[in-house]
């Protein structure tokens, strides 16, 4: 399939990008190196980073959720376009606000990366992970996705569920998760603090590189490249064609 390089919307809600690592020093001597080594640039804060409603938090995968709320003091940067995170053996980032495409995003989190490095306090880089979640308010996923959900019963027909699926494929690690028509509460005038319910659907896709030992920062660049393209190959081979058109695809 002939992989769209943008679309128009894009729906793309979090955009999380987790490099795991193992360090040469303890996390509380190493978070020192870290800050010293990023430039002016970045904004430093202990605590949760939000744009409007969104947070830094709700970002963070939830197996690591645990770890950042067991930290004392927080380690948030960010600067006009991204927003990262460092915790022990673990670094995450995320768009500040809305996805700012990935030619803008990739070239922030390669300059993190490359000033982390010149630290010389990583050992190696272990995990990479790519985890797009694109939401779809009031959208059944039987109108966008090749996909259907359905019982040994043809009288029954479902308008909510969530999907879970876990999978390999080309040495990679993918984890699907389909919510369909999940409702929501929302306010519906901050001014008058009404409360309205509505519903949404999203496709949210995690792809993992495992088990692996870089030293080189190229060639973790290579590695964060090979992932995001299997994320766009899972999410542009679940869409109908009909549904990929009304995205105004750019090739």
């Amino acid at each position: 399939m002939k992989i769209p390089k943008k679309i128009s919307p894009d729906s793309i809600k979090d955009s999380v990008v987790e490099i795991r690592y193992s360090s040469k020093i303890p996390f509380e001597v190493a978070i020192g190196f870290f800050y010293k080594s990023l430039d002016d640039t970045y904004n430093y804060t202990n605590r949760p980073i939000g744009i409007g409603k969104q947070q830094l938090t709700n970002s963070i995968p939830s197996n690591l959720q645990q770890i950042g709320i067991q930290i004392a003091n927080r380690h948030l940067f960010y600067n006009e376009k991204i927003k990262i995170e460092l915790l022990p053996n673990s670094i995450i980032f995320n768009c500040l606000d809305s996805y700012i495409s990935w030619d803008i995003y990739q070239p922030e989190i390669e300059k993190t990366l490359s000033q982390i490095t010149k630290a010389e306090i990583i050992e190696n880089y272990t995990r990479v992970g790519l985890r797009y979640i694109s939401e779809y308010p009031n959208l059944d996923l039987k109108d966008c996705l090749k996909f259907s959900f359905s019982f040994n019963m043809p009288e029954m027909k479902s308008k909510t569920y969530t999907f879970h699926s876990e999978f390999n494929q080309d040495n990679l690690k993918i984890i699907l998760n389909l919510n369909n028509n999940i409702q929501i509460i929302n306010s519906k005038s901050a001014s008058q603090n009404e409360l309205g319910i509505s519903s949404v659907s999203n496709v949210d896709i995690d792809v993992i590189m495992e088990n692996i030992e870089e030293k080189s920062l190229e060639s973790l660049l290579s590695k964060i490249e090979i992932v995001h393209q299997k994320e766009k190959e899972i999410f542009f081979n679940l869409l109908t064609d009909k549904f990929l058109e009304s995205l105004n695809p750019v090739y």
